[in-house]
């Protein structure tokens, strides 16, 4: 099978698109040949069976530049291909969809997000397939969907030895509203003000998004006002694995976006063995016995959330790596990356042969 895979950055030094290089390399696997094309490029060592084609973002070209450039690769990579794979950007499909039309190939989608727009009402329709991690990580209801689970690199994410001392309390996420990272803030402070918790540490994972430059500031203000003031890091963005190390050595994760949001990030915690506190439902099916721990309705009361950082934080590492262990394995078996790429090859042979 020879397919096209769109995707926005090859990066593997990225903190938000590192991971893409690795399912690039896993997916490849199991093809005979994979081009991808992408908004940009680091130019980075690839398999031999991946060729890769940039739209030019690297070199500053502009939008309708890199456009045209997309439309000349489609061109001349869709005639030879057995499908196309837009990863994430509904813009992908519709710019893809003349092409795959005109040459009766299957367009995929993987998408897992919560927002509804216009270009993903379009993408909805002109693909083929649907692909998401979760059964509330697309938007619309949809025939064409199809849950196949994240697709975490295990080898990325062994499991912890231990904790850092104090222990850590950690957040990886982009900095947004959405993400919550205040409500962390204020439960941190509320933790301490119980008097009975030992030291701890907070660490916010990640850079602001363009369209809230002001959040950082934000936050760092909130952390200085509040009392009791809690000891926080702001990272900043890291690299992938620097980030993956934080969230080995620490006491607790968290994950705590809405119903619609199923990060990666939450399961990579997982994955390390790591008590992982979310508000998701989707999480459910893999906290197991320790839900009534780890999982926090998302129109929860703060105090819960004060509640459960207590309680966590109140176990020793012993206790709080026996939680951790469960997790993993139900994560891993539900997560793996590749588990997922079996699942996403066996979609393309079989859209494939009835194209």
């Amino acid at each position: 099978m020879r397919w096209i895979m769109i995707t926005r950055k090859l990066d593997p030094a990225d903190d938000r698109a590192g991971f893409v290089m690795r399912w690039i390399e896993t997916l490849a696997a199991r093809l005979d040949h994979l081009d991808v094309i992408c908004q940009e490029t680091a130019h980075p060592t690839l398999p031999d069976n991946v060729s890769a084609y940039s739209m030019g973002k690297e070199s500053g070209a502009g939008r309708p530049t890199q456009v045209r450039n997309l439309v000349k690769h489609l061109r001349a990579r869709v005639p030879e291909s057995d499908g196309v794979l837009c990863h994430m950007i509904p813009r992908y499909v519709w710019l893809s969809a003349p092409w795959t039309r005109l040459h009766h190939k299957p367009l995929f989608l993987w998408y897992t997000h919560r927002q509804i727009t216009a270009e993903l009402r379009l993408a909805h329709r002109l693909a083929t397939h649907i692909l998401t991690a979760s059964p509330g990580s697309f938007p619309l209801p949809s025939g064409k969907l199809n849950v196949v689970g994240h697709g975490i690199d295990t080898a990325l994410f062994p499991p912890a030895e231990g904790e850092s001392a104090p222990p850590e309390l950690v957040l990886v996420a982009r900095l947004s509203h959405i993400k919550r990272q205040d409500w962390l803030l204020r439960a941190a402070s509320g933790v301490m003000a119980r008097g009975d918790s030992r030291p701890f540490r907070v660490r916010i994972v990640g850079g602001p998004v363009e369209k809230e430059p002001g959040y950082l500031a934000e936050l760092q203000a909130l952390a200085g006002s509040l009392t009791p003031r809690p000891d926080v890091d702001f990272t900043g963005p890291l690299p992938h694995a620097q980030a993956a190390e934080i969230v080995r050595n620490c006491a607790v994760a968290l994950n705590l976006s809405p119903p619609g949001l199923f990060d990666k990030t939450a399961l990579e915690a997982m994955l390390t063995g790591k008590p992982t506190l979310v508000t998701n439902p989707d999480f459910l099916p893999l906290l197991g016995d320790a839900a009534d721990v780890l999982y926090l309705p998302p129109d929860a009361d703060e105090s819960v959330l004060v509640d459960r950082l207590a309680h966590l934080l109140a176990l020793s590492p012993d206790e709080r790596a026996a939680l951790g262990r469960d997790l993993r394995e139900r994560a891993r078996a539900a997560h793996s990356l590749d588990g997922l790429m079996d699942r996403i090859a066996a979609l393309m042979r079989e859209a494939a042969s009835h194209a």
